[in-house]
């Protein structure tokens, strides 16, 4: 649970550090910036030995997922460049909606009455916070 705990942290506080990076600087340069983290992170899991690239069957679902964080990442920059972090950081917190019906079509989890509910609340709680003056 502590790296989720951190992740939430991290992401929460994204959308407010790139918001304050974007007063100046433009979405392209934003991303030039977070991807030059990802070297030093390679760099890192080198030197510890926890470096394995191989080429196995679902490698490209590894592809994908680059991806749609790079791509998912850009969408965000672009939206709190042009719109309120309160409103755009609420709106993106919506995607367990889209993870909870993908996997329920592509890996046939099953989505019971209460996830359903679940999904109402996610929705429910991004309209209050984006309605909310």
């Amino acid at each position: 649970m502590v790296p989720t705990l951190g992740y939430v942290l991290a992401v929460g506080a994204l959308g407010v550090s790139s918001k304050l990076a974007l007063r100046t600087l433009p979405w392209q340069g934003l991303l030039v910036w977070m991807g030059a983290g990802y070297p030093i992170v390679l760099v890192v899991l080198l030197a510890l030995g926890d470096l394995d690239v191989t080429l196995v069957g679902d490698t490209w679902w590894a592809m994908a997922s680059a991806s749609l964080a790079v791509g998912g990442l850009i969408a965000l920059y672009v939206a709190l460049g042009t719109g309120e972090a309160s409103k755009v950081v609420p709106v993106s917190a919506a995607y367990p909606v889209v993870t909870l019906v993908l996997s329920a079509l592509v890996l046939s989890e099953s989505l019971t009455f209460a996830r359903a509910g679940g999904m109402m609340l996610v929705v429910c709680g991004v309209v209050l916070i984006t309605a909310a003056r």
